[in-house]
């Protein structure tokens, strides 16, 4: 009996070590059931933060749509930058400079805001006061109509004053014929001979032998498609109104002939934009449509001399890689002004060339940004300061030399505190955020930007450039693209010389019909430059 109860306590024990170690079993399993649910739940929150922040991004990318569509969209010695950098980990960076220059910029801010307030009080006035005295100009031509008034006698009637009023008239255009007769003679004593000598006047050289267009109509089109913005298939119709029915097959063949004939002029006048001291230059699309189905996105660029008028325009098979700024820019030495694209950064390590920036781009970065982050504003104050001076500078017809003191007394001392606030709020915002995707932006640029104000000639932004890229933006709206690289080449030679007429306040059509007609009759080698607007 005792050793039956040895058995059966021994099978006990083993029982229940069986079910201590299926326990022990059961709790790991919960265990590692439980890490999985955690680790479940961090994945689930990594997800719902992902989520939020794409959702922010959307939010803010509608936001910016938005603004695009409705919104208001117009715009209105240095220190060494190199420690000009942001940090993520330093929450006092500019706090120091900020304390210490906002006391210094109180006055210097009233008297630029005083100033501006009176000038444009002024440009008010003067406004208002040209609108109301507009007068016809007088080297339009008058045609007089008196009215009398009837059972009036001359004899018992006499003259004491007059009312005159004045109308604007207009008459369309009309095409006319230029018909050339050049007759044939032959000596009267050879009549009766079997040879007989004949003289007859040379024919006038034209720009495009064998052509009917002359050319005044070849500058018409010209003038309407790439100033005007007409294309051909509505010129023909409006031509076809005029009683002459032109394909716009001709047409096009035309502009495309002519262009070839005015390609060295637009040589010499890169020649002439480069050789300035101080060139901007941007860049901006244009569709080809050179391969079946669909057409691909090109660049044209745009050089604009802000010294000596002038503006060129530049396609190299649509490209905007670096190879082709240099190439395009090669050998030119002076300041060049430009926006915040990568390709321009390698002129910061090139001899010869001072790069500048464009504060009109940096203005829009914060202008995006204050849509979703009012903690932009500030930035935007400061930017507002810069342009109330330029504005002020330009008003009191300030020379060179007081442009130049007056930025560093008054608009560089702005620059500082800007760049005091940026490093500040950086530490408030993600590097990813819109306001900190405008700071990063700005301080990439930052000592291009800040040279503006080391000579008076220098621009604060990059805005003449772009209003002489105007003309292609809305031209190609109409005309919407050009069938090849050849076609965009040519465009570029019409939007600079004409682009290049009303910088120098040359009447284009006037220049061109002129110019056209000079070109057949001059002797090879020919100067072209004397030929430029």
């Amino acid at each position: 009996m005792l050793v039956s109860l040895r058995c059966k306590t021994r099978m006990d024990t083993q029982q229940i070590l069986r079910e201590n170690a299926l326990l022990k079993e059961q709790l790991l399993l919960k265990d590692e059931q439980l890490l999985f649910i955690e680790k479940q739940l961090v994945l689930k929150d990594e997800q719902i933060l992902l989520k939020e922040e794409q959702l922010l991004r959307k939010n803010e990318r509608i936001l910016y749509l938005e603004r695009q569509l409705f919104g208001r969209r117009s715009e209105k010695k240095l220190p060494d930058y190199n420690e000009a950098q942001l940090s993520l980990f330093d929450p006092e960076q500019g706090k120091a400079t900020l304390e210490q220059e906002s006391l210094v910029l109180t006055t210097l801010v009233e008297d630029i805001k005083q100033k501006a307030e009176q000038r444009r009080s002024m440009q008010k006035q003067r406004l208002v006061s040209e609108k109301r005295s507009y007068k016809i100009p007088l080297h339009i031509e008058r045609r007089e109509t008196v009215l009398e008034p009837e059972n009036v006698n001359p004899n018992t009637w006499v003259k004491i004053g007059e009312d005159v009023s004045e109308r604007l008239m207009l008459e369309p255009s009309r095409f006319w014929v230029e018909r050339t007769v050049r007759p044939v003679y032959k000596v009267k004593q050879d009549e009766q001979a079997l040879s007989a000598t004949l003289v007859q006047a040379p024919s006038t050289p034209v720009i495009l032998p064998g052509c009917i267009a002359g050319e005044s109509l070849l500058s018409q089109i010209i003038v309407d498609k790439f100033l005007y913005h007409l294309p051909e298939y509505r010129q023909a119709k409006r031509f076809k109104e005029l009683g002459v029915e032109i394909s716009t097959s001709s047409m096009n063949r035309w502009v495309h002939a002519t262009a070839d004939k005015l390609y060295g002029l637009y040589a010499a006048q890169m020649e002439r934009v480069l050789s300035a001291g101080y060139i901007q230059v941007d860049e901006t699309t244009h569709s080809i449509t050179d391969r079946p189905g669909s057409a691909r996105k090109g660049y044209i660029w745009v050089v604009r001399s802000v010294l000596v008028p002038g503006v060129f325009f530049y396609y190299d098979k649509g490209s905007r890689s670096g190879e082709v700024v240099l190439k395009m820019l090669k050998g030119y030495q002076g300041a060049l002004q430009t926006d915040g694209y990568a390709a321009y950064s390698i002129f910061e390590e090139k001899k010869g060339v001072l790069p500048l920036g464009c504060m009109a781009h940096v203005r829009r970065k914060f202008e995006n940004a204050l849509t979703t982050t009012p903690e932009a504003k500030p930035a935007l104050d400061y930017i507002a300061l810069l342009y109330m001076l330029e504005g002020n500078l330009r008003a009191a017809g300030a020379d060179w030399e007081q442009i130049r003191r007056e930025r560093e007394e008054k608009a560089y001392p702005i620059l500082q505190q800007m760049e005091a606030w940026m490093k500040q709020a950086f530490n408030s915002c993600t590097p990813k955020s819109p306001l900190g995707k405008a700071i990063s932006y700005a301080f990439g640029m930052w000592p291009r930007i800040s040279r503006y104000c080391k000579e008076g000639y220098y621009q604060i932004d990059n805005n003449g450039v772009e209003n002489a890229i105007r003309p292609l933006v809305v031209g190609r709206k109409n005309y919407l693209f050009s069938g090849n690289d050849s076609g965009a080449e040519d465009n570029c030679i019409f939007y600079t010389l004409l682009g290049s007429c009303l910088q120098a306040g040359v009447d284009p059509h006037t220049w061109l019909t002129s110019t056209l007609e000079k070109i057949p009759t001059l002797q090879t080698p020919i100067n072209w430059e004397e030929l430029l607007p």
